[in-house]
């Protein structure tokens, strides 16, 4: 499946808020949880980043810890970018082929930015699926609640 960098950039204009704050990403949270309950058999972790706060870190039932989380947050933050636009640029930008290489960054989907008045304030990540899934998902989520 091909990936179109100019979709997800369309993507990351229409999902955009007027405003975030922590019961919002409370909301969030609990909207991807039921998302996820519904249309996949396998349980995810989500993080909420806002303004270099970890606002919420959760693991549904049978989810284990791990650092995918982390990595796809810096991703998105140092990028400006979903995790999901990174990849679809890694052969094209010499700093995220860079990425690719450096355990520090998760070059798939999965990390999705907060952007508020055209800016970056924080990221949103899911790990546990496939990374086109984890992608879909905050998409979706995203795409109900806005």
């Amino acid at each position: 499946m091909r990936i179109e960098p100019s979709e997800i950039l369309q993507e990351e204009q229409q999902l955009q808020f007027a405003h975030f704050d922590n019961d919002l990403a409370l909301r969030l949270v609990i909207a991807i949880d039921q998302y996820v309950k519904r249309n996949y058999p396998k349980p995810v972790g989500i993080k909420v980043v806002h303004h270099g706060l970890p606002i919420i870190r959760f693991l549904m039932a049978g989810r284990k810890e791990s650092p995918w989380l982390e990595r796809k947050e810096r991703t998105v933050l140092e990028s400006g970018h979903s995790s999901l636009y990174v990849y679809a640029q890694k052969n094209r930008d010499i700093q995220f082929a860079k990425w690719a290489q450096d355990e520090h960054y998760a070059i798939c989907g999965g990390g999705f930015p907060i952007i508020e008045d055209r800016n970056v304030t924080g990221a949103i990540c899911v790990s546990g699926l496939a990374h086109l899934e984890d992608h879909k998902v905050i998409t979706e989520v995203l795409k109900q609640m806005i």
